[in-house]
């Protein structure tokens, strides 16, 4: 959890296609508010692998709109704190965020809730037992729905990219190595070693920024990765006059552990998408459970952006 605990306290809340307010937008915010819209005054809700607690908060502000009160829990296996790293959640009081807790394990009573919810949350542990989990927590005739990573969506095909960019920066041009090498010479080292550290430095951020260059053009939605590892070169570089040697080395390894964590991160994100056969089984796990599946298909953003599948569940008044 290491990796995603480094994500969360960045404070993003979403991972995916965003709104002016950083929140899902479009076609992904509809079918939350959609899928809420029904629920009575008073009612629970539970979100499961809530990360920054992005639904949650679209279901607060529904329930401000419609004037009503809903009981938000938010869980999730990180050591999530979303009300300290981001803004305005403070206003939210009926969000109570819990950390530590695996979506197969849920520290609450039989039937305590009329709604669950889980975005890009419940493939990443196991499916089955997450579903019966959900379905003991959930009152009878409660509703859940779970937006799951495609195989061949938008971000899979862009996590795909930026994988083989942070591999590029990490393995092949190796800019964090050479990053320490130069920053951390002594005053004593000759300027023949320095140059060639230098020149060592300067070939691999125009390696990148060549790297860069070709994907801005074929692919400049999946940028980020190659962005980040130049920007953060060029502000080491220009920190040279102001801290230490041993300081400068504790920034670029700074640097190279939140990529390493990036690169962990979009590897979770690609082994635990789901193909056809993938989300057939998430359904047939769900009716296993005791679930009714109302709705089950592939969801858009923007019109023709494949984002996720769509798993859309009542728990049968009673389950033999």
């Amino acid at each position: 959890m290491k990796h995603w605990e480094a994500f969360y306290r960045g404070g993003a809340l979403a991972t995916g296609p965003v709104g002016a307010d950083g929140l899902y937008d479009q076609e992904v915010r509809a079918a939350w508010e959609t899928f809420f819209a029904p629920l009575a005054d008073g009612s629970r809700i539970l979100d499961v692998g809530t990360g920054n607690g992005v639904v949650p908060l679209i279901a607060a502000m529904q329930a401000q709109s419609l004037n009503v009160q809903w009981a938000i829990d938010a869980t999730d296996l990180a050591m999530i704190e979303p009300r300290r790293f981001v803004r305005g959640l403070a206003a939210y009081p009926a969000i109570v965020f819990r950390g530590g807790i695996a979506n197969e394990r849920l520290p609450f009573d039989a039937g305590t809730f009329n709604a669950i919810t889980g975005h890009f949350a419940l493939e990443y542990g196991d499916i089955a037992a997450s579903l019966a989990e959900a379905h003991r927590v959930l009152a009878p005739d409660g509703r859940a729905q779970f937006i799951l990573h495609h195989r061949q969506s938008v971000l899979l095909q862009n996590a795909a990219i930026e994988m083989l960019d942070a591999k590029l920066v990490l393995r092949r041009v190796k800019l964090y190595d050479k990053l320490d090498h130069l920053l951390t010479l002594r005053p004593q080292t000759t300027p023949a070693t320095v140059q060639a550290a230098a020149d060592d430095m300067i070939g691999a951020i125009r390696e990148l920024k060549a790297a860069y260059a070709e994907r801005a053009m074929l692919a400049p939605d999946a940028v980020r990765t190659l962005a980040v590892a130049i920007d953060a070169a060029q502000k080491l570089l220009k920190l040279r006059q102001e801290l230490t040697p041993a300081q400068l080395g504790n920034e670029v390894a700074r640097a190279r552990e939140e990529m390493e964590a990036a690169l962990a991160r979009l590897n979770d994100l690609v082994e635990h998408a789901l193909d056809d056969n993938g989300f057939e089984n998430a359904k047939a796990a769900a009716v296993s459970a005791g679930f009714q599946v109302q709705h089950a298909s592939p969801l858009f953003h923007a019109v023709d952006h494949l984002i996720g599948w769509q798993l859309k569940l009542v728990r049968a008044s009673s389950h033999g």
